[in-house]
């Protein structure tokens, strides 16, 4: 369900006024503080000054005008009467008590000295309206659902444009330099309308926060939405926080990087109760099981998940394990035969799967467990089907002609002739398999036997199927800038076929009763539009919702791949910055669904190194920007494309 409403800027009537305009200084935000002068009519006008701007040389021609005060119960510094080359500065604090000193008219504001001021009496008469209260902010309440499922009633939301602390460009343009350089500046900006979905990667205020590379601000009227909207989630403006995802219409200016929403939309569904299967890749550690209760901070799942005495920890037997269980005891319970409690993390292996369910906490965006469960993974024989299913044939290069790759019901691909690079390519998806792959049997069903092709395709893409036959497109190595980008893509679909995501995702559908062809699934699954055509996809909008779930994961997986194989994680997001540079920011079938874009991608990954890999030691991770250089190059020449040297 969709709901939306327009957030307005409100004109609060003028509060009784004093004769004389008043200057008073309000909250420090870092290196500024927010000034508001209050004229005799009662109007008032506000902005942003530098605190190492004198008392006499604050430009009061440089205020814009702003909402009146609504609550003037708040602590503020008053600019009175000036006597030579000082001035009057009077201090009410929450209580209404007022101290007051005479301060030199050079002193900067950030040097101000308040504890030098003595006490005076309460005025008689009504004090001048004042800076108002910067985080009051009219709280949006949503009605219950009506039983026709029409939208919640809501009631406008007030944002006064005080509440707003300044961005980077907004300090520097509160020093006197860069206001005279501004004022002397006649160009116009260049505004382009732009639409971006991505996570909130720097917050400094609910009216000033960045996704990716841009900074995004707000118009006094915007449109605010809301997807999957329903009474028991609750989100208000001041809620947005890094980790958050919005979608953001607006003015962009190309100069500056600054994108003025005219329209936010907040998917209430990223704030619902999580559930999601992963596969343990090494021994737990960190958690421990005290009296009776487990409890601690486990890894997994490429993220970190708090389990408390409440999480109920237990062991979920395979399917085979059930039917024999169920023979042993007909009388059993289904709850009973099904789960058992986790007596040791001894019976936890490598390999095992994880369902764990829980909500993301929005500060530390820890996942906080209610219920976690393990159990064998077993090779279904469904999903072994389905991996005979698409089988690999090769045919050998004649003469000019490349050599071929057909993958039963999926297609065939004209293979890269250069011998080194197929070796490179293999080597480097090689280090990528988790060690728990690796070492597994080779006559163990449920090792993945890998496979790595390079094919000439222009088009910049990737994909995997559940068998591990991972195809990497030339026009996708011609891109990307270096082998720990190029590793980012590779371990991102390695981490399809190692997380079953095509045999999960036909699972999902077959509940739902949709009828979905293998290869329709594989070309849903890992984002090949062109392949879509071999069967098909029932429901779309069904598949591409799930979708985003497990293309999360794989970004997730994908980066502890590039960790373990001693690559720098943090050329991960750098991937999606070339897409924008190269491709840009539009809808793109890159190894993801056609409803996200590159802004998306490379916060939700920034994001992920910011709560993940905080610590991790980056100068001992590898780049290897020299060695791709040449392995790029050979591409090139193996594609037919000559090199262009550009000449600055």
């Amino acid at each position: 369900m969709r709901i939306s409403l327009l957030c307005i800027v409100l004109l609060a009537p003028a509060l009784a006024t004093a004769q004389q305009p008043t200057l008073e200084i309000g909250r420090r935000f870092g290196d500024v503080y927010w000034v508001v002068e209050t004229a005799a009519d009662g109007s008032r006008r506000g902005g942003w000054v530098a605190a190492s701007v004198p008392i006499e040389g604050i430009d009061r021609q440089s205020l814009k005008p702003v909402p009146n005060a609504s609550d003037r119960s708040g602590p503020r510094l008053e600019i009175g009467v000036r006597e030579g080359d000082s001035y009057l500065i009077v201090e009410t604090a929450a209580d209404g008590s007022r101290r007051s000193g005479w301060v030199a008219a050079s002193t900067p504001l950030g040097a101000i000295d308040r504890a030098v001021f003595t006490q005076v009496p309460a005025p008689k008469d009504a004090s001048p309206p004042t800076l108002a209260d910067e985080t009051a902010v009219t709280k949006t309440k949503m009605a219950a659902l009506p039983a026709s499922g029409s939208p919640p009633a809501i009631q406008p939301t007030a944002v006064s444009a005080e509440v707003a602390p300044p961005s980077p460009v907004a300090r520097v343009e509160a020093a006197s330099a860069a206001q005279s350089t501004r004022k002397a500046s006649t160009k116009p900006a260049r505004l382009k309308d732009v639409k971006i979905r991505g996570y909130v990667t720097e917050f400094r205020s609910p009216t000033d926060f960045d996704i990716e590379d841009y900074r995004i601000t707000r118009d006094q009227v915007f449109a605010l939405d809301f997807d999957n909207a329903s009474p028991e989630i609750t989100f208000q403006l001041q809620d947005i926080r890094v980790g958050v995802e919005l979608e953001i219409k607006g003015k962009l200016n190309e100069e500056t990087g600054e994108l003025k929403a005219t329209a936010i939309k907040v998917d209430m569904e990223q704030f619902r109760s999580i559930k999601q299967t992963a596969f343990v890749s090494a021994p737990p550690e960190g958690i421990q099981l005290l009296d009776g209760s487990w409890a601690g901070e486990l890894r997994a799942d490429g993220q970190i998940i708090r389990v408390t005495n409440a999480t109920s920890v237990v062991f979920k037997p395979t399917a085979r394990e059930k039917r024999l269980a169920a023979q042993r005891q007909k009388g059993a319970s289904r709850e009973e035969e099904e789960f058992e409690p986790l007596r040791s993390l001894d019976q936890v292996t490598v390999g095992m799967a994880m369902t764990y369910e829980g909500k993301r906490d929005r500060e530390t965006a820890k996942i906080l467990a209610e219920r976690i469960e393990f159990s064998n993974n077993d090779l279904e024989e469904g999903e072994a089907k389905l991996w005979k299913s698409l089988k690999v044939s090769l045919k050998a290069a004649q003469g000019l002609k490349p050599g071929e790759l057909k993958i039963d019901k999926v297609g065939k691909f004209k293979l890269l002739p250069d011998p080194e690079v197929q070796a490179y390519v293999t080597a480097l998806g090689q280090r990528l398999i988790p060690a728990y792959q690796r070492h597994l049997p080779a006559d163990d069903p449920r090792r993945i036997p890998f496979q790595f092709y390079v094919v000439l395709d222009k088009s910049v893409n990737a994909f995997a199927t559940p068998n591990g036959i991972v195809v990497v497109n030339s026009g996708l190595m011609e891109m990307v800038e270096n082998e720990a980008q190029l590793a980012a893509v590779v371990g991102h679909e390695i981490a399809h076929a190692t997380h079953e995501h095509t045999w999960r995702q036909q699972q999902y559908h077959k509940k739902k009763r949709l009828g979905i062809a293998i290869a329709g699934a594989i070309a849903s699954a890992y984002g090949m539009q062109d392949l879509a055509d071999l069967a098909t996809l029932v429901n779309a909008a069904i598949v591409n919702g799930h979708q985003r779930v497990l293309e999360n994961q794989s970004d997730r997986i994908g980066l502890q791949y590039m960790v373990d194989a001693g690559y720098d994680p943090r050329q991960a997001p750098a991937v999606w910055k070339v897409m924008a540079q190269t491709q840009g920011v539009q809808a793109t079938n890159f190894f993801w669904s056609s409803h996200d874009n590159a802004p998306t991608r490379r916060s939700y990954l920034m994001n992920e190194l910011k709560n993940n890999y905080r610590d991790l030691d980056y100068a001992s991770l590898r780049v290897n920007a020299d060695e791709y250089a040449r392995i790029k190059a050979a591409v090139r020449a193996a594609s037919g494309n000559k090199t262009r040297i550009k000449v600055n």
